[in-house]
């Protein structure tokens, strides 16, 4: 007994699948990919948040040696949590250069994320009364609030900007 022999435009299991298009006259619907528009606004706006977050971190360090010659442990927190969220930023911010949709709501989610954690969790993990860290955060009066502040902004935006590049679609080629 001998197996049937192949269909055409059809493959059989275990046979490879053609390539080229479909022998049926329609050709493959092309990938999805986010608006380019919105995803270059909201890559250019996480990348200027991420550079507030260096720059906050910056500020922690010089402050730490300026102020006692060493490391307290709220100046070490502040520094690793603005570096490890900077580059977390700008990874979510080059998918999103990328068109890539996961990127695009992975951008959005982080955004959102960070200045949820500014807001609220840092005054529930410190102990810092809401309003103090309100005022803290929009005083300006120093280098680290006033970077906060704009990181603030620029998530805020960016995570606008990123929903909207996820959620309108192009589709074609990729430019």
């Amino acid at each position: 007994m001998q197996p049937n022999p192949p269909q055409p435009g059809f493959p059989q299991y275990g046979q490879p699948t053609p390539s080229g298009p479909p022998p049926w006259g329609h050709t493959a619907r092309p990938k999805s990919r986010a608006n380019t528009p919105a995803a270059v606004t909201a890559g250019i706006l996480a990348l200027l948040a991420a550079a507030m977050l260096v720059w906050f971190a910056l500020y922690n360090v010089f402050v730490a040696v300026e102020a006692n010659g060493g490391l307290s442990g709220i100046t070490v927190q502040n520094i690793v949590s603005g570096t490890v969220a900077s580059v977390v930023l700008v990874v979510a911010a080059g998918f999103t250069f990328a068109r890539r949709i996961p990127g695009a709501w992975t951008l959005f989610g982080f955004c959102v994320f960070s200045v949820v954690a500014v807001f609220a969790g840092m005054p529930l993990v410190g102990g810092t009364p809401f309003g103090s860290q309100v005022k803290w955060l929009f005083s300006f009066d120093d280098s680290d609030s006033t970077a906060m502040a704009l990181m603030i902004v620029f998530s805020v935006l960016a995570a606008v900007a990123a929903a909207i590049a996820a959620s309108v679609k192009s589709y074609g080629k990729k430019s």
